[in-house]
Protein backbone atom coordinates (compact mmCIF):
# COMPACT_ATOMS: atom_id res chain seq x y z
CA UNK A 1 0.00 0.00 0.00
CA UNK A 2 0.94 3.68 -0.87
CA UNK A 3 0.56 7.09 1.38
CA UNK A 4 -1.53 8.17 -1.21
CA UNK A 5 -4.06 5.13 -1.05
CA UNK A 6 -2.01 3.21 -4.03
CA UNK A 7 -0.81 -0.36 -4.27
CA UNK A 8 1.83 -1.78 -6.05
CA UNK A 9 3.78 -5.30 -6.16
CA UNK A 10 7.16 -4.62 -6.44
CA UNK A 11 10.35 -6.81 -7.18
CA UNK A 12 13.49 -5.95 -5.69
CA UNK A 13 17.09 -7.01 -7.61
CA UNK A 14 19.52 -7.17 -5.51
CA UNK A 15 22.94 -4.77 -6.82
CA UNK A 16 26.35 -4.82 -5.52
CA UNK A 17 27.00 -3.02 -2.04
CA UNK A 18 23.97 -3.66 -0.57
CA UNK A 19 21.92 -1.76 -3.27
CA UNK A 20 18.84 -3.11 -5.17
CA UNK A 21 16.70 -2.06 -8.55
CA UNK A 22 12.91 -2.03 -8.28
CA UNK A 23 10.83 -3.13 -10.99
CA UNK A 24 6.28 -3.47 -10.81
CA UNK A 25 4.58 -4.98 -12.90
CA UNK A 26 1.61 -2.92 -14.26
CA UNK A 27 1.35 -0.73 -11.52
CA UNK A 28 1.35 1.27 -9.76
CA UNK A 29 -2.73 1.22 -9.36
CA UNK A 30 -3.34 4.28 -8.49
CA UNK A 31 -6.30 6.15 -6.50
CA UNK A 32 -5.84 9.56 -7.54
CA UNK A 33 -3.19 10.85 -9.86
CA UNK A 34 -0.46 8.14 -11.27
CA UNK A 35 2.00 10.82 -10.90
CA UNK A 36 1.29 11.22 -7.40
CA UNK A 37 1.23 7.12 -6.87
CA UNK A 38 5.14 6.82 -8.72
CA UNK A 39 5.91 9.50 -6.18
CA UNK A 40 4.89 7.61 -3.61
CA UNK A 41 6.45 4.56 -4.60
CA UNK A 42 10.00 6.14 -5.14
CA UNK A 43 9.54 7.45 -1.56
CA UNK A 44 9.14 4.20 -0.36
CA UNK A 45 11.55 2.61 -2.40
CA UNK A 46 14.24 5.11 -0.90
CA UNK A 47 14.41 3.12 2.33
CA UNK A 48 15.50 -0.17 0.18
CA UNK A 49 18.52 1.41 -0.74
CA UNK A 50 17.03 1.58 -4.04
CA UNK A 51 18.58 2.67 -6.99
CA UNK A 52 15.79 2.75 -9.82
CA UNK A 53 12.70 1.99 -9.99
CA UNK A 54 10.66 0.10 -13.66
CA UNK A 55 7.10 0.24 -13.86
CA UNK A 56 4.36 -0.32 -16.51
CA UNK A 57 0.96 0.91 -15.15
CA UNK A 58 -1.86 -0.21 -16.99
CA UNK A 59 -3.24 2.92 -18.18
CA UNK A 60 -3.59 4.55 -21.65
CA UNK A 61 -0.70 6.66 -23.28
CA UNK A 62 -1.68 10.11 -23.69
CA UNK A 63 0.99 12.93 -24.11
CA UNK A 64 -1.14 15.16 -20.85
CA UNK A 65 -0.42 11.89 -18.54
CA UNK A 66 2.99 11.55 -20.04
CA UNK A 67 3.43 15.50 -18.76
CA UNK A 68 2.21 14.70 -15.47
CA UNK A 69 4.12 11.80 -14.19
CA UNK A 70 7.44 13.71 -15.47
CA UNK A 71 6.72 15.72 -12.69
CA UNK A 72 7.50 12.63 -10.60
CA UNK A 73 10.74 12.37 -12.08
CA UNK A 74 9.37 9.33 -13.97
CA UNK A 75 10.41 8.94 -18.14
CA UNK A 76 10.06 6.40 -20.97
CA UNK A 77 12.65 3.66 -20.49
CA UNK A 78 14.40 2.17 -23.26
CA UNK A 79 13.60 -1.12 -22.04
CA UNK A 80 10.32 -2.85 -21.24
CA UNK A 81 8.61 -5.90 -19.77
CA UNK A 82 5.31 -6.36 -20.35
CA UNK A 83 3.86 -5.57 -24.13
CA UNK A 84 2.35 -1.96 -24.46
CA UNK A 85 -0.57 -2.84 -27.09
CA UNK A 86 -2.66 -5.46 -26.77
CA UNK A 87 -6.23 -6.43 -27.31
CA UNK A 88 -9.31 -6.48 -25.04
CA UNK A 89 -12.63 -7.68 -25.62
CA UNK A 90 -15.49 -8.54 -23.33
CA UNK A 91 -16.69 -11.83 -22.74
CA UNK A 92 -20.17 -10.72 -21.43
CA UNK A 93 -21.30 -9.62 -24.57
CA UNK A 94 -23.60 -12.29 -26.06
CA UNK A 95 -21.48 -15.32 -27.34
CA UNK A 96 -23.78 -14.20 -30.78
CA UNK A 97 -22.21 -10.93 -31.09
CA UNK A 98 -19.11 -11.51 -30.37
CA UNK A 99 -18.82 -13.85 -33.17
CA UNK A 100 -21.01 -11.67 -35.62
CA UNK A 101 -17.66 -8.86 -34.56
CA UNK A 102 -15.29 -11.17 -35.64
CA UNK A 103 -13.28 -10.86 -38.93
CA UNK A 104 -15.01 -13.57 -41.37
CA UNK A 105 -12.48 -16.26 -41.80
CA UNK A 106 -11.62 -16.39 -38.44
CA UNK A 107 -15.72 -17.07 -37.30
CA UNK A 108 -15.27 -19.42 -40.39
CA UNK A 109 -12.10 -21.01 -39.10
CA UNK A 110 -13.76 -21.77 -35.40
CA UNK A 111 -16.41 -23.26 -37.48
CA UNK A 112 -14.75 -25.05 -39.12
CA UNK A 113 -12.87 -26.20 -36.13
CA UNK A 114 -16.15 -27.81 -34.79
CA UNK A 115 -17.13 -29.50 -37.68
CA UNK A 116 -13.95 -30.99 -38.09
CA UNK A 117 -14.70 -32.49 -34.14
CA UNK A 118 -11.70 -30.65 -32.52
CA UNK A 119 -11.73 -31.55 -28.51
CA UNK A 120 -11.03 -28.68 -26.19
CA UNK A 121 -11.00 -29.38 -22.35
CA UNK A 122 -9.17 -27.82 -19.15
CA UNK A 123 -6.47 -29.98 -17.36
CA UNK A 124 -4.10 -29.47 -14.76
CA UNK A 125 -1.19 -31.70 -16.49
CA UNK A 126 1.45 -29.13 -16.80
CA UNK A 127 3.71 -31.59 -18.55
CA UNK A 128 1.34 -32.11 -21.13
CA UNK A 129 0.62 -28.35 -21.59
CA UNK A 130 4.47 -27.81 -21.32
CA UNK A 131 4.95 -30.37 -24.61
CA UNK A 132 3.32 -28.68 -26.96
CA UNK A 133 4.59 -25.26 -25.98
CA UNK A 134 8.09 -26.57 -26.07
CA UNK A 135 6.81 -27.62 -29.81
CA UNK A 136 5.52 -23.75 -30.43
CA UNK A 137 9.25 -22.83 -28.99
CA UNK A 138 11.40 -24.31 -30.95
CA UNK A 139 9.54 -23.71 -34.48
CA UNK A 140 8.86 -20.16 -33.39
CA UNK A 141 12.70 -19.71 -31.94
CA UNK A 142 11.43 -18.38 -28.66
CA UNK A 143 12.52 -19.67 -24.90
CA UNK A 144 9.95 -21.39 -23.00
CA UNK A 145 9.98 -21.40 -19.21
CA UNK A 146 10.49 -24.87 -17.77
CA UNK A 147 7.78 -27.10 -16.29
CA UNK A 148 8.81 -26.19 -12.83
CA UNK A 149 8.48 -22.28 -13.42
CA UNK A 150 4.44 -23.48 -14.01
CA UNK A 151 4.42 -24.63 -10.77
CA UNK A 152 5.07 -22.40 -9.43
CA UNK A 153 3.02 -20.17 -11.07
CA UNK A 154 0.31 -22.78 -10.44
CA UNK A 155 1.53 -22.40 -6.56
CA UNK A 156 1.06 -18.87 -6.95
CA UNK A 157 -2.11 -18.48 -8.62
CA UNK A 158 -4.38 -21.74 -7.59
CA UNK A 159 -7.67 -22.17 -9.17
CA UNK A 160 -7.26 -18.53 -11.01
CA UNK A 161 -4.95 -20.61 -13.41
CA UNK A 162 -6.52 -22.55 -15.75
CA UNK A 163 -4.34 -24.57 -18.71
CA UNK A 164 -6.26 -25.78 -22.12
CA UNK A 165 -5.77 -27.53 -24.49
CA UNK A 166 -7.02 -28.69 -28.14
CA UNK A 167 -6.60 -32.36 -29.24
CA UNK A 168 -7.96 -34.00 -32.45
CA UNK A 169 -7.61 -38.08 -32.65
CA UNK A 170 -6.00 -37.94 -29.27
CA UNK A 171 -3.11 -35.59 -30.10
CA UNK A 172 -2.99 -32.66 -28.22
CA UNK A 173 -2.33 -30.09 -31.10
CA UNK A 174 -2.75 -26.51 -29.04
CA UNK A 175 -2.29 -25.29 -25.88
CA UNK A 176 -3.50 -22.17 -24.10
CA UNK A 177 -2.57 -21.10 -20.50
CA UNK A 178 -4.53 -17.77 -18.87
CA UNK A 179 -4.24 -16.16 -15.46
CA UNK A 180 -7.70 -14.80 -13.53
CA UNK A 181 -8.26 -12.31 -11.57
CA UNK A 182 -11.61 -10.48 -10.16
CA UNK A 183 -13.28 -9.95 -13.57
CA UNK A 184 -9.93 -9.99 -15.62
CA UNK A 185 -8.21 -12.37 -17.49
CA UNK A 186 -4.83 -12.76 -19.38
CA UNK A 187 -3.36 -14.98 -22.31
CA UNK A 188 0.18 -16.25 -20.58
CA UNK A 189 1.56 -18.79 -22.55
CA UNK A 190 -0.04 -21.00 -25.78
CA UNK A 191 0.18 -22.15 -29.32
CA UNK A 192 -0.39 -24.60 -32.43
CA UNK A 193 1.36 -27.72 -32.42
CA UNK A 194 2.00 -27.03 -36.30
CA UNK A 195 -0.04 -30.37 -37.28
CA UNK A 196 -3.72 -30.60 -38.12
CA UNK A 197 -3.85 -27.30 -40.34
CA UNK A 198 -7.30 -27.79 -42.26
CA UNK A 199 -8.77 -28.40 -39.17
CA UNK A 200 -7.49 -24.76 -37.76
CA UNK A 201 -7.61 -25.97 -33.90
CA UNK A 202 -6.36 -23.04 -32.09
CA UNK A 203 -9.29 -21.12 -33.54
CA UNK A 204 -11.64 -23.27 -31.35
CA UNK A 205 -9.00 -23.16 -28.52
CA UNK A 206 -9.24 -19.29 -28.16
CA UNK A 207 -13.14 -18.96 -28.33
CA UNK A 208 -13.18 -21.84 -25.77
CA UNK A 209 -11.23 -19.83 -23.70
CA UNK A 210 -13.08 -16.26 -24.51
CA UNK A 211 -16.23 -18.92 -23.19
CA UNK A 212 -14.76 -20.30 -20.10
CA UNK A 213 -13.88 -16.57 -18.75
CA UNK A 214 -17.50 -15.74 -19.51
CA UNK A 215 -18.78 -18.74 -17.51
CA UNK A 216 -16.38 -17.33 -14.34
CA UNK A 217 -17.61 -13.85 -14.44
CA UNK A 218 -14.66 -12.12 -16.46
CA UNK A 219 -15.49 -8.91 -18.28
CA UNK A 220 -11.96 -8.20 -19.39
CA UNK A 221 -10.33 -10.72 -21.71
CA UNK A 222 -6.46 -9.84 -22.95
CA UNK A 223 -4.85 -11.58 -25.59
CA UNK A 224 -1.50 -10.53 -23.99
CA UNK A 225 -0.09 -8.57 -26.57
CA UNK A 226 0.35 -7.15 -30.02
CA UNK A 227 2.96 -6.21 -32.54
CA UNK A 228 4.60 -2.20 -31.73
CA UNK A 229 3.45 -1.51 -35.39
CA UNK A 230 1.84 -2.27 -37.97
CA UNK A 231 4.57 -2.99 -40.55
CA UNK A 232 4.31 -6.53 -42.26
CA UNK A 233 8.31 -6.82 -41.97
CA UNK A 234 7.18 -6.41 -37.92
CA UNK A 235 7.63 -10.52 -36.15
CA UNK A 236 4.78 -9.92 -34.42
CA UNK A 237 2.56 -9.36 -37.70
CA UNK A 238 1.70 -12.78 -38.12
CA UNK A 239 0.54 -13.43 -34.10
CA UNK A 240 -1.22 -9.87 -34.78
CA UNK A 241 -3.19 -10.80 -37.73
CA UNK A 242 -4.45 -13.48 -36.27
CA UNK A 243 -5.18 -12.16 -33.05
CA UNK A 244 -7.21 -8.98 -34.40
CA UNK A 245 -9.74 -11.49 -36.07
CA UNK A 246 -11.18 -11.87 -32.84
CA UNK A 247 -12.69 -8.32 -32.66
CA UNK A 248 -12.68 -6.42 -29.77
CA UNK A 249 -10.23 -3.16 -29.07
CA UNK A 250 -6.74 -2.34 -29.51
CA UNK A 251 -5.50 -0.56 -26.65
CA UNK A 252 -1.78 1.07 -26.29
CA UNK A 253 -0.62 1.14 -22.04
CA UNK A 254 1.96 4.48 -21.81
CA UNK A 255 4.46 1.35 -21.83
CA UNK A 256 7.64 1.42 -19.09
CA UNK A 257 8.56 4.30 -16.53
CA UNK A 258 11.91 4.55 -15.25
CA UNK A 259 12.02 6.87 -11.94
CA UNK A 260 15.43 7.82 -10.31
CA UNK A 261 15.52 6.87 -6.39
CA UNK A 262 18.87 8.09 -5.77
CA UNK A 263 20.27 10.18 -8.21
CA UNK A 264 23.51 10.02 -7.93
CA UNK A 265 23.44 6.35 -8.31
CA UNK A 266 21.05 6.54 -11.17
CA UNK A 267 23.50 5.99 -13.92
CA UNK A 268 23.98 2.30 -12.34
CA UNK A 269 21.06 1.45 -14.09
CA UNK A 270 21.04 3.23 -17.18
CA UNK A 271 24.78 1.64 -18.00
CA UNK A 272 24.02 -2.08 -16.51
CA UNK A 273 20.43 -2.35 -14.67
CA UNK A 274 17.97 -1.81 -17.61
CA UNK A 275 18.40 -4.81 -19.39
CA UNK A 276 19.56 -6.87 -16.34
CA UNK A 277 15.77 -6.24 -14.75
CA UNK A 278 14.08 -6.52 -18.24
CA UNK A 279 15.52 -10.01 -18.48
CA UNK A 280 15.37 -11.25 -15.16
CA UNK A 281 11.35 -10.07 -14.69
CA UNK A 282 10.21 -11.73 -17.96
Amino acid sequence: MLDDGGIAQVLLKPLRFGLTMAYAPRGPLAVGALGDAIAALRRALARHRCVALLCDPEVPDSDDLMRAVARSGARRSPVFVQPRRTLLLDPEIDPDLLLKAMRKKTRQYIHKAERAGVVTEETDDLERFHRVLRIVGERDRFAVHSVEYLERLRAGFGERLHVLMARIDGEDVGALMLVRMAERAWELYGGWSGTHAEERPFYLLKWRAIQRMRQLGVARYDMWGLAETDAPADPMAGVTEFKLGFGGDVVTWIGALEVPVRRWLFPVWQLAGRRRLARAAA
